[in-house]
């Protein structure tokens, strides 16, 4: 449980952190685990990244010839056109404006899952296949939805640094979710994160730790209050069979 509590904030730390370096505003994002899933949520965010103006300052105007075309090269430019001449106090500089477009938030989404996912920061690991990649167990699918679109349609789960061979791991992100590996082992698409949720609920999981949590308490609490008893408060406990589980059943029973 702990495990899973640490990926779930792993995951939106990754994740909340990319967007902020890119510009991408959001309203909230909240992350959940499970024993087979981890999940992330971010809601409000633009569908594209915001235009940006880039300022560089360059060579005093009249300055020799090599000077300009370095700082033309550099910036981007073909003429001295495209610059500004401003005087600073200490002169009359030229500066270059550059605008640059911002992405649609579809593609940044993309190219963050290729960063996160293949060094994902897991304590314990595991290598399986053919490939050099490593993991806690074994990936079987990814999802990833912006405004109702899948986007990332494949993803290598060889870090960067690493050389693929013909035989390395690759996820295609598809629209399969799995439910309750025993009681609802189907696969079903989803339009969104509230689908995602519900139609989870439907196939017996619980997405959300708390959620699950509560319910193991509850059917505890009522079980043992049908034998005229107590259940002892135990956090840590409570905390370890709620992650492993997806779909809560209480027993009662006797250990000699």
């Amino acid at each position: 449980a702990r495990m899973q509590a640490r990926a779930a904030e792993d995951l939106k730390r990754l994740v909340t952190d990319k967007l902020k370096a890119v510009g991408l505003a959001f309203t909230r994002a909240d992350a959940y685990a499970t024993p087979r899933r981890l999940a992330l949520v971010v809601d409000g965010l633009p569908t594209a990244q915001p235009d940006v103006k880039d300022e560089k300052k360059g060579p005093r105007v009249g300055s020799p010839q090599q000077a300009i075309d370095g700082f033309l090269k550099s910036s981007g430019l073909g003429s001295l056109d495209q610059c500004e001449q401003r005087d600073t106090g200490k002169g009359v500089f030229y500066f270059a404006v550059i605008e640059k477009k911002g992405g649609p938030t579809s593609k940044v989404i993309a190219d963050l899952l290729f960063d996160i996912i293949p060094g994902f920061p897991w304590p314990k690991s595991m290598r399986w296949g053919y490939n050099t990649a490593r993991w806690v167990r074994p990936l079987h699918n990814l999802l990833a939805l912006f405004d109702g679109d899948l986007v990332a349609p494949m993803i290598s789960l060889e870090t960067p640094n690493e050389i693929r061979s013909e035989r390395s791991e690759l996820l295609s992100t598809v629209n399969a979710v799995h439910g309750h590996r025993f009681l609802a082992p189907h696969k079903f698409p989803v339009s969104g994160f509230a689908d995602y949720k519900a139609k989870l609920l439907a196939a017996k999981v619980i997405l959300d730790p708390a959620e699950r949590r509560a319910e193991i308490w509850k059917q505890a609490q009522a079980l043992a209050a049908k034998e005229g008893l107590t259940v002892k408060q135990d956090d840590a406990l409570l905390d370890e069979v709620t992650g492993l589980v997806e779909w809560p059943v209480a027993l009662l029973g006797r250990i000699d």
